[in-house]
């Protein structure tokens, strides 16, 4: 999905939505905005983290002729060479990571303990928000691999807060939900309700919730949670309690503050970096089962990979489902790509196809698309199905019933392939 650009956008924010796309969606400069941005940046008034996104994403692109203009920023010359490109826009990041821009500009992709090394700058108090921005935008232009996520996870994951670092309470086994953070604009969610129905089938539910760093800007589950007033967990020595009707919520900002310090840099820095991805995959309860969504075709069997190295025994990936939440349409089927561990480590995949008719008395002709959707109505239909099991509204009903079938089918397939290092077939 491309974000529009608006007459509101600064010139470098207008800059990055044409260049930091992706491989096959940037476009070049026109002149005008050339010339505003060389205004911009003459002005002194860009932060540098914005710099650092829109110059990695013009250079991973390929600099035209035009945009070549915009060399008379720097000293001659600068444009034209990563080395001098890096020293620019991150000259007060560390020395390493300094070395970590050259490379990225030249296209070069880093190994995991590289990406680690890189991932512990980006999360850490140092100086180089240059550095940052430049980094991050690279990484999503040119797209990251498996490698890459691998390491920037791991450094994640260091930066976890001690109450959630202890040794898991014993319990049923652990399934973690896990939507993008930036919301939903066409539709009501119906997570909570998901949750509550996987714990029905004797599981502790976790959902990862945080706040909005865009581009969308709908309601987000950390939204809804907070108006449903569900249980959100300070420590993981909570999952020993009951289990709250909606399972437990973690919010990133109780979770891991430097990941969350990055919402307010992606505001600048536009285009979703690595962290739209990577925050849902975060670990700290050792979950049995991990859900997650991916809306465009090319990161289903990406985010399986990233499920398998994070060390989920059991991963289920929606595909085609509504954008912004796990929830199934009801005019087109959902695929569900499931990755079960086995007991020699390796995973073993499949595809499942969930067909709506398959769960409906009848065909659905028409699903529902919302403008602005409301919070306040979201959660009185959340409320009436927990109370009564159903609502006045069929398209919710509907979508509840065959998200969770779905889901159920789904968690069968994994709950009969995963296999423990003691099992054999």
């Amino acid at each position: 999905m491309h974000t529009p650009l608006t007459q509101n956008d600064s010139a470098i924010a207008r800059g990055i939505k044409c260049v930091g796309i992706g491989k096959r969606g940037s476009k070049s400069l026109e002149p005008s905005l050339i010339e505003d941005i060389l205004a911009d940046l003459r002005s002194g008034k860009v932060p540098a983290i914005a710099q650092g996104a829109f110059f990695g994403a013009l250079v991973i692109k390929g600099v035209s002729s035009d945009e070549m203009k915009l060399d008379e920023a720097f000293a001659p010359g600068t444009l034209g060479n990563p080395s001098r490109l890096a020293e620019a826009l991150a000259g007060d990041a560390p020395d390493s990571v300094k070395t970590f821009c050259a490379r990225l500009l030249q296209g070069d992709t880093l190994n995991v303990r590289e990406a680690e090394d890189l991932g512990d700058f980006l999360f850490s108090d140092q100086t180089g928000e240059g550095a940052r921005g430049m980094a991050a935008s690279i990484l999503r232009v040119r797209y990251e691999t498996v490698d890459e996520y691998e390491g920037l996870l791991r450094s994640m994951h260091k930066t976890l807060e001690a109450p959630f670092r202890i040794p898991i309470p014993k319990g049923p086994a652990i399934v973690q939900l896990a939507e993008p953070f930036d919301g939903v604009d066409h539709s009501n969610m119906i997570t909570p309700l998901i949750a509550q129905f996987i714990q029905r089938l004797n599981y502790r539910v976790v959902s990862h919730t945080g706040r909005n760093s865009g581009p969308k800007f709908g309601n987000n589950l950390l939204d809804l949670a907070k108006a449903l007033r569900g249980r959100f967990l300070l420590s993981s020595s909570a999952l020993a309690d009951e289990a709250p009707a909606y399972g437990w919520f973690v919010n990133q900002q109780n979770l891991s503050p430097p990941i969350d310090q990055w919402v307010e840099r992606r505001h600048q820095t536009i285009k979703r970096p690595f962290l739209s991805t990577l925050e849902r995959f975060l670990n700290p309860f050792n979950a049995h089962i991990h859900i997650s969504s991916a809306f465009h075709p090319p990161y289903g069997e990406k985010m399986l990979t990233i499920c398998e190295r994070a060390g989920f025994p059991g991963s289920i990936i929606v595909r085609n489902g509504l954008e912004g939440t796990l929830a199934f349409p009801l005019t087109r089927p959902a695929k569900l790509l499931c990755s079960a561990r086995q007991a020699d480590g390796t995973y073993k995949r499949t595809e499942l196809i969930l067909r709506p008719e398959e769960f409906t008395d009848k065909p659905i002709k028409e699903d529902e698309r919302l403008t602005d959707p409301s919070l306040s109505k979201n959660l009185e239909l959340i409320e009436t199905y927990h109370k009564q099991g159903q609502t006045s509204y069929a398209l919710f009903d509907m979508r509840i019933k065959v998200t969770c079938a779905g889901f159920k089918k789904a968690i069968e397939w994994l709950e009969q392939n995963i296999r423990q290092p003691s099992e054999k077939d």
